[in-house]
């Protein structure tokens, strides 16, 4: 008995040329909403850090383990350094009772110059930068090639933010300083982007509030709701 040989049918070129057209256009639609969410998601990221980094310090002296802290931020080369400082009881302590210089007040009690390292020696008992296995400063970096990091349009360079525990020696300095007036908020957006690093919000941009009795927050923006808080 003569078996029947099947015929095994595969694609046509054309069915391949088809199939391969069919991939392209799904790529090409979904790839700019895929990259949207990764931008939005690398800013995210780096909003939620600094936010928590600036949120733990201002903890730490209200809980009493400092009596004096610092948030800073540093641009060097492709990167910002954002890190958080701690001062004990006794190097407060000092700071606070030496204040005449003659007839004239220490800059530590100016509040204009108490949180600039240009104008005071501030000596912390605990730097982020430095001082990796205290958990109670900390130290990041950010990409400044993907992220940048804003006051109303201008990109940060340098700036402190210092807190006491009842608000009394709050003080900032560099960017955060306009004047005699503090400036007490951060834009954090995509790098290169339609956004704009300032009040007038843009596509993936955060905005990093506080005050000198802590009341931190974070917002987003958004095109149909203005800024959202996190």
């Amino acid at each position: 008995m003569q078996m029947q040989v099947k015929k095994v049918k595969g694609f046509s070129l054309l069915e391949l040329l088809v199939v391969v057209a069919i991939i392209g256009v799904i790529s090409a639609v979904s790839f700019t909403p895929f990259m949207k969410w990764r931008s939005d998601r690398i800013v995210r990221t780096e909003a939620i850090n600094v936010t928590s980094l600036i949120q733990n310090i201002f903890s730490q002296v209200q809980r009493g383990n400092y009596s004096f802290v610092q948030f800073k931020i540093q641009k060097s080369g492709n990167e910002y350094h954002v890190s958080s400082n701690g001062m004990g009881i006794e190097r407060f302590t000092d700071l606070v009772r030496d204040k005449w210089d003659g007839s004239s007040l220490k800059p530590f009690h100016d509040f204009t110059k108490r949180c600039s390292s240009l104008e005071v020696n501030l000596t912390w008992d605990h730097q982020g930068s430095i001082h990796e296995d205290v958990l109670t400063v900390n130290k990041i970096e950010i990409d400044a090639t993907k992220i940048e990091l804003g006051v109303e349009g201008t990109e940060v360079s340098e700036g402190t933010v210092c807190f006491s525990k009842d608000g009394t020696y709050y003080s900032p300095a560099g960017v955060f300083l306009e004047g005699s007036s503090p400036i007490e908020r951060l834009f954090i957006c995509s790098k290169g982007s339609a956004a704009k690093c300032n009040s007038d919000g843009g596509e993936n941009t955060f905005v990093l509030e506080w005050s000198r009795f802590g009341n931190i927050s974070l917002k987003k923006y958004s095109e149909k709701f203005g800024w959202i808080e996190q």
